[in-house]
């Protein structure tokens, strides 16, 4: 029975070539669509569950509270986390590790042309490989990390330094003149993982490190910490027995709590759904397919009249109504079947262009996971049964003697049915297409932005220690280059980050972080900030430790008054001017106070333990030419950190990367999304115009022109392209208004918007609808008129 039913199913996609390509293409591109998302939001789902006590496993972090502005600090001191365990229930094992936040030069003292700047090194505690579930491929888990001068390192790194030789025993040289010897060889971490790393070091060669030594034993250096919990443990009982073990709050105005956070949310946050749009990725997905399965039962219920008079003949002959059912659902089942075929081919080819586009990278060994390709199984029974279903249970239902008869009303063939398909279809299309265009729009704004910062031109080198003592003689080298117009300084790039200091207000009752940058004279001219309250002498006599420039909107958090000028912060800063507002953070806030400490020594003493140069450059500049001046500058002074740089306006576009992976995704489905439904347009006009070819015969006949034709087919089709439009325009609005809430400043949905959107979809529907039109209008009237 079930090979008949194949048998029979096949027939019909074989002598339908149109329908069947249209339904098999259609579905194909839905499913292949649906599968990169479910591969990217799955990855995205997956972070850390691989270790084998994931779900006990929680990082430690601190929150001070100072008057009502609250601050997380997710590290604790070196020594808390021994002291936690001793004294707090609940706490079975802990973890300190460090990233090193600078790029490391890493030498084979064997053979010293292997020399590599490496940025995934991590200092660690012993434990690291017991305390995670990493696979270790060489070495002993409770001892490779146990000697202060070993280290481990990835496979991937294995390979690059030492080949195919065994690395374990072999001395590895970094910071400048640590040696390091090989105790282990771990596999590279996967994909999906928080804690990436190539090298790991013990924490205990730290200590015998002069730049990290008198920082831990002062109490300066602070340690992503994490907790494995016993079963029982409740996690809020662990915080407070915390803050009872490593003190209670330092104050009236400052408090102190600690937070345990569970690895698992710390890639996207406790509330997953929420944070950066991951949450709006599974409804596109689900969008696409609902579009690919409309525009299947759109074409298979337009079709149902052609297959009448066989389900009729079948009826008559004594088949009961589950086996005609059943014999649909294997059609289906059939389409679907390849479509998920074809589908799944086109996700893996379009597979590594979609991750380079979202900036993901993804491990073949997820995407072949057994948990993957279960969720891909499940996708396609739900397809099967979703496609099958209204088909199967529509021609299955029809009565043998009306359907033999030739009385098959039109309302049996599903024509509201299919009139609302397409409403539906090219509704979601228009919202996607509007969606597409705000996002953009967002993001277009966010860089073109009048954010009071030059930021046009202008290159940041940040710099370690070591030219950091060289720091003035590099600068006076830099502005030798004709290519550079000016330089400036500063103790951290713009953008990146910035200091904090505690503050009271004028009036005395309220204690506030207030975010801080140290610059040098030249930052603010170079920058191009304006002056709202300018000082009275000249910026370069401001060099004093007492001396600081606050931004206008330090002058309402702080409760000062409207010219603030030699008015002090917490009895020690004198105000020497004010600066307008501009945006020293991203564009999804409101421009907070500020305060920037002006340093004009000489020495550059300030800049002894590394900081950031700020150049600008000139117009017609050779970009790549310049960059090789300036790395031959740095490496005079430093030539074992690399040579890195910034581009200011990079940097300051890099802050938008979750909206701009978000539009990326809207324009590549929405082009999926209007694709499926210009072809299910295309499949039902090609199936009307064969329907009415011998009234339009006659038509002709009586005299009626190719433009009359024409319009007469197109004119139904169109009234429900404009009536979805119509529908969906309000909805996108909406839908985008409460998008653009999360922005500080937004750009205007302007009408030209939804005017684009709208000539977009009708052209595509005029030239679908259009193309059968004029074809069926042109065709020979005897031809038709002969078949009756």
């Amino acid at each position: 029975m079930i090979k008949n039913y194949l048998k029979i199913a096949w027939r019909g996609l074989v002598r339908s070539k149109v329908y069947s390509t249209i339904n098999i293409v259609g579905l194909s591109m839905g499913l292949a669509a649906c599968m990169l998302i479910v591969l990217y939001v799955g990855h995205e789902l997956s972070y850390d569950k691989f270790h084998d006590d994931a779900s006990n496993i929680y990082q430690a972090e601190t929150k001070i509270t100072f008057g009502k502005d609250p601050i997380h600090i997710p590290y604790l001191d070196y020594s808390d986390a021994p002291e936690g365990k001793g004294s707090v229930a609940g706490i079975q094992e802990y973890l300190r590790y460090q990233k090193v936040s600078e790029n490391v030069m890493v030498t084979n003292t064997e053979n010293p042309s292997l020399k590599f700047s490496e940025d995934k090194v991590l200092f660690a505690d012993p434990n690291f490989f017991e305390f995670f579930s990493f696979n270790l491929i060489k070495g002993n888990k409770g001892e490779v990390l146990a000697n202060p001068n070993s280290i481990v390192i990835s496979e991937r790194t294995a390979t690059k330094y030492f080949a195919d030789s065994d690395p374990i025993g072999r001395p590895l040289q970094l910071f400048g003149d640590e040696i390091f010897t090989v105790t282990g060889v771990s596999a590279d971490p996967p994909s999906n993982s928080s804690i990436g790393f190539d090298f790991i070091l013990p924490i205990s060669s730290m200590l015998g490190m002069e730049k990290y030594k008198e920082d831990i034993e002062q109490g300066h250096l602070n340690f992503t910490t994490l907790f494995l919990l016993d079963e029982s443990a409740d996690p809020k009982m662990v915080e407070a027995g915390l803050l009872n073990s490593f003190g209670k709050n330092a104050g009236d105005d400052v408090q102190k709590k600690y937070l345990l956070r569970p690895l698992q949310s710390l890639h996207l946050g406790e509330d997953w759904a929420k944070n950066k749009y991951i949450g709006i990725f599974p409804l596109v997905a689900l969008l696409i397919l609902i579009l690919a399965l409309v525009n299947y039962a759109s074409l298979s219920t337009a079709r149902s009249t052609t297959r009448s008079k066989e389900v009729g003949v079948r009826k008559v002959m004594g088949a009961p109504r589950r086996a005609i059912a059943q014999q649909f659902y294997f059609e289906s089942a059939l389409y679907t079947v390849i479509s998920f075929v074809l589908g799944y081919f086109l996700c893996l080819t379009l597979q590594p262009k979609f991750f380079e586009l979202l900036g993901v990278q993804m491990d073949n060994a997820f995407i072949f996971s057994p948990e993957m390709l279960m969720s891909l199984v499940l996708l396609l029974l739900l397809t099967i049964f979703l496609a099958a279903a209204y088909p199967a249970i529509l021609l299955s239902s029809f009565k043998p003697i009306v359907v033999l008869q030739g009385k098959l009303s039109k309302q049996q063939g599903g024509i509201a049915l299919r009139k609302f398909f397409t409403v539906f279809q090219f509704g979601i299309s228009v919202a996607l297409i509007i969606c597409a265009f705000v996002m953009d729009r967002q993001l277009d704004y966010f860089r073109h932005a009048d954010t009071g910062v030059n930021r046009e031109n202008i290159v940041m080198l940040p710099f370690s220690e070591k030219l950091g003592k060289h720091f003035g003689a590099f600068q006076e080298e830099v502005n030798s280059l004709s290519e550079i117009v000016e330089t400036s300084s500063g103790i951290l790039p713009l953008y990146k980050g910035h200091n904090m200091m505690s503050a009271q207000s004028d009036n005395g009752d309220e204690m506030i972080f207030l975010p801080t940058l140290t610059i040098n004279k030249d930052f603010v001219s170079m920058m191009g900030l304006s002056w709202a309250v300018p000082p009275k002498d000249s910026i370069a006599k401001m060099g004093n430790r007492s001396a600081v420039i606050i931004n206008q909107a330090a002058i309402a958090r702080l409760n000062l008054r409207d010219d603030p000028i030699d008015q002090k912060i917490n009895d020690q800063y004198e105000i020497k001017g004010v600066l307008k507002d501009f945006n020293y953070s991203s564009l999804h806030h409101k421009i907070g106070a500020l305060c920037l400490f002006i340093k004009n020594d000489p020495s550059y003493k300030w800049l002894e333990k590394g900081g950031v140069l700020y150049a600008k450059v000139g117009p017609k500049t050779n970009i790549p030419t310049m960059l090789d001046g300036l790395k031959a500058k740095y490496q005079k002074y430093d030539n074992e950190q690399p040579f890195e740089y910034y581009f200011l306006d990079d940097v300051f576009d890099s802050q938008y990367k979750a909206e701009d992976r978000l539009a990326k995704i809207f324009g590549v489905f929405t082009g999926f999304a209007m694709l499926i439904a210009v072809m299910g347009l295309f499949g039902l006009a090609t199936f009307t115009a064969l329907q009415r070819r011998k009234e339009i015969g006659i038509r002709k006949v009586l005299g009626a022109s190719v433009e009359n034709v024409t319009t007469l087919l197109s004119k139904d089709f169109l009234k429900l392209v404009l009536f979805a439009i119509c529908l969906a325009s309000p909805f996108a609005y909406w839908f985008m208004d409460k998008w653009l809430e999360n922005f500080a400043y937004r750009a205007p949905m302007s009408w030209w918007i939804f005017v684009l959107a709208t000539l977009g979809t009708l052209s595509a529907a005029i030239l679908t609808i259009g193309y059968h039109a004029i074809r069926a209008a042109s065709a020979n009237p005897i031809k038709s008129l002969r078949t009756e």
